[in-house]
Formats: structure tokens, C-alpha cells, sequence
């Protein structure tokens, strides 16, 4: 069976870095299909022919004056989290505090978003990714500490926690995919910081419960 390539698309201004960007993303698939937007605007353009696998996103982008501003891709940020609720993104920004005003919209976004810093070495590029890919939510600690839970994923610690259920128990009750469900299940992990339990013996559920319990989130 042929397995179609992975399609990104990277928006970002500077042609070297988007070639390069293009480059380690072949790396990750030999096979991938990369198409660059210099702009936001032309990303927008490009979401309405096809959607990709990943969009990689920088945020700060060239004016005419010379200077540099989010506001374009901000746009292009609020029109992806209004119509393509499953695209997995990548931010990939020096100055990713710009995210703040998006908590509200990460929080509810369905596909993986991840954020990694210019300044970090490429593994991290790469190991993020993965994680966008697998729909994981990653965030800088800025970020995390802005993040609620939302009435979904409060549900599913409620039958993880007090009834024990499995992934696919949960996906019957709520009417939902699996996927979905250990989707609401990462996010969950980060948002109480069970990714961070330095425990590590500890089973990561028993963790997840332990802090909601500990956060008030669930009762006895």
C-alpha cells in the first residue's frame, strides 16, 4: 500500500531560512512535499487549495519601512484556529510571548500545537514536529500557565479518574474518536504539568489524577 508523503507548508520571510526549514523537514520525511509562503497572505491562499499536514509558522514578519510585526500572522493564526480546527501547527518564533492573546483559542484547538524557539538547537525543530504532528500541545512555561481546562477535557479526566475508563470506553461515551480522546488526554497531561512529574516510576494516569485532585479539579 503506497502511503501518501507529508505535506508542509512553511511561512516564513526570510528565503534561507524557509529553504532550510524545507530541508530539515525532509529529513524528518524524505518524501515530504514542502511548499514556502513568504507571507501570510499567501499561506492564506494556499490553506484554500489544500491543507497540509503542518503548518510552521514564524511570527515576525518584514514591513516595507524595514521594521517587524506579528500582525499578519496573528491574522493568519485566528483564521486557522476559526476554520481549520485540526491543522497541527508549528510556531516556530524568537519571540513566541506573542502567543499570549491566543491561550483561549489553544485551549481549544484540536490539532497538535507546539511552539519551539529560533534560538534552540535544530533537534528540537525536528523533535517538534513529531510532536505537532502526533497532535500534542507543547508550550513554553509562559505560555502553560495561561491555559485552563476546557468543559471537554474536564469530562474526560472525570471518567479517567472516577470511572476508571479506558481510551476507547471514553470515546464510546462521549460519542468521539479515539484520537481524539488521546488528544484531550495529552493536553491534559501538560496542562496539569504531568509532563514535568518528576516522578517517573509513576504511573503518568495516577499522576494526571493525583494533580487533579490535588488542583481541586475533581472531587473524592
Amino acid at each position: 500500500m503506497n502511503v501518501k508523503p507529508l505535506r508542509f507548508l512553511v511561512v516564513e520571510d526570510h528565503p534561507e531560512v524557509a529553504q532550510n526549514n524545507c530541508d530539515f523537514l525532509r529529513k524528518f520525511d524524505s518524501s515530504a512535499i514542502c511548499t514556502i509562503a513568504s507571507t501570510p497572505q499567501e499561506a492564506i491562499q494556499r490553506l484554500k487549495i489544500e491543507t497540509p499536514d503542518l503548518i510552521v509558522l514564524d511570527l515576525q514578519f518584514a514591513l516595507p519601512s524595514g521594521s517587524q510585526s506579528a500582525k499578519s500572522s496573528l491574522e493568519l493564526l485566528e483564521l486557522i484556529f476559526n476554520t481549520y480546527s485540526y491543522l497541527n501547527i508549528l510556531i516556530y518564533s524568537s519571540e513566541p510571548a506573542w502567543m499570549i492573546k491566543f491561550v483561549k483559542s489553544i485551549n481549544h484547538h484540536c490539532g497538535g500545537f507546539v511552539v519551539v524557539n529560533k534560538m534552540e538547537r535544530r533537534k528540537y525543530f525536528l523533535a517538534g514536529v513529531e510532536s505537532a504532528l502526533n497532535g500534542e500541545l507543547k508550550l513554553p512555561r509562559e505560555l502553560r500557565q495561561e491555559l485552563n481546562l476546557n468543559e471537554k477535557e474536564l469530562e474526560v479526566l472525570r471518567l479517567l479518574c472516577h470511572e476508571s475508563l479506558t481510551d476507547q470506553a471514553i470515546a464510546k461515551r462521549l460519542h468521539i474518536s479515539l484520537r481524539v480522546v488521546q488528544n484531550h488526554i495529552r493536553h491534559l497531561k501538560v496542562k496539569l504539568g504531568v509532563d514535568e512529574f518528576e516522578q517517573k516510576d509513576i504511573n503518568s494516569r495516577i499522576a494526571l489524577c493525583m494533580k487533579a485532585l490535588e488542583q481541586k479539579l475533581l472531587l473524592l
